[in-house]
């Protein structure tokens, strides 16, 4: 079965997208002190970790 690859490109600004946008929402939560819920505190920092985990994928890996 043929693993697809991601567009490096495309992968990368989404990559800068999320973890940008999701850093400012923490980024307003924490030090501008704006009231949010659980769940959406929960989903601010889901967006920032699937930024990073699109950036991870963008990393070459080497085969042993």
């Amino acid at each position: 079965m043929a693993v697809r690859k991601r567009n490096p490109i495309l992968g990368g600004l989404m990559a800068a997208a999320f973890i940008g946008f999701g850093s400012y929402l923490l980024y307003t939560h924490f030090v501008l002190e704006e009231t949010v819920g659980t769940a959406q505190l929960i989903l601010r920092f889901g967006v920032v970790a699937y930024g990073l985990y699109i950036a991870y994928t963008l990393l070459p890996k080497k085969d042993v």
